[in-house]
């Protein structure tokens, strides 16, 4: 039985937090196939098939569960009880603060799923995560700032899972393929030459393949484009310099290797709304 009241899904992100599971229906129910999943068991344990593997879990275990995996539940026990973050892979990647060299990316490019039993303190820093991005979701909009709380604190649970990914990594064994490991190489190249080099043939350049190559294996991946990274990340460095009143726009317009003001000011409102000055001048407002 799951409790509907605990669900929503605005942006594409839903949370579930300590559902009772009585069923493969009612697991089914809150499983999405087209969304990545963290899911942590609470309590109880399943057994799960995705492709050729059997997987058990049991308290305290947690899984990344990749988009449009398929899984055929074997078995659910008796007061089966599990906490349960999804969301599609447009949203990882367009709500995620930083592309960081190390690069939490790595859970949601690789295919293959792997399982952490968690000592119980990590357990329940995960859950009190969850319990945070469920919180300041359902905030009153009215908060004038509620999307960039609800980004950090998706963004918090994203590094503690990196953490705990890294921590653990000693046992879990996963494979990336060539693909996966020519977006995880250029999403650290992008984190570095982002507000410099605009174009993909760069990008591409680097990793010695061709144009062709790297935007079709990146959009094979991710579902999104070579150039639409390149041009979210401008944008997020832009608002970034935008911060510090210390810089003109001017100034700002020359660091990011921009022609003019004008071509700069169009690029930055078409994806904002707002020129550079007008989202400064709301910045000092609030």
């Amino acid at each position: 039985m799951i409790n509907k009241n605990s669900k929503y899904s605005p942006l594409g992100l839903e949370v579930h937090i300590d559902e009772m599971l009585t069923s493969k229906i009612s697991f089914h129910e809150l499983f999405k196939g087209d969304c990545f999943s963290i899911l942590i068991v609470n309590s109880g344990s399943l057994n799960i098939q995705i492709k050729d593997t059997k997987i058990h879990l049991c308290a305290n275990e947690l899984m990344v569960i990749p988009t449009r995996t398929s899984i055929e539940i074997l078995y659910l026990s008796d007061q089966l009880r599990i906490s349960l973050v999804s969301f599609p892979s447009a949203f990882i990647f367009k709500n995620s603060i930083r592309r960081p060299p190390i690069g939490y990316f790595e859970f949601f490019i690789t295919k293959s799923s792997a399982k952490v039993s968690l000592k119980n303190k990590d357990a329940v820093l995960l859950i009190d995560l969850f319990k945070l991005i469920d919180s300041k979701r359902r905030s009153s909009d009215k908060h004038i700032f509620k999307n960039e709380v609800l980004l950090f604190s998706f963004n918090l649970l994203l590094y503690e899972l990196a953490n705990i990914y890294s921590s653990y990594s000693w046992f879990i064994k996963i494979r990336h393929t060539r693909k996966e490991i020519i977006v995880m190489q250029f999403f650290r190249i992008l984190e570095i030459n982002c507000k410099t080099q605009h174009d993909v043939k760069f990008y591409a350049d680097a990793l010695f393949i061709t144009t062709g190559h790297l935007t079709k294996t990146v959009k094979e991946v991710t579902e999104k484009t070579t150039k639409l990274f390149i041009e979210e990340a401008l944008i997020l460095e832009a608002k970034i310099l935008l911060q510090n009143e210390d810089l003109t726009i001017l100034q700002i317009m020359e660091e990011l290797q921009f022609s003019n003001i004008s071509f700069f000011s169009n690029f930055f409102k078409k994806y904002t709304s707002m020129s550079p000055s007008e989202y400064r001048l709301r910045l000092n407002i609030y």
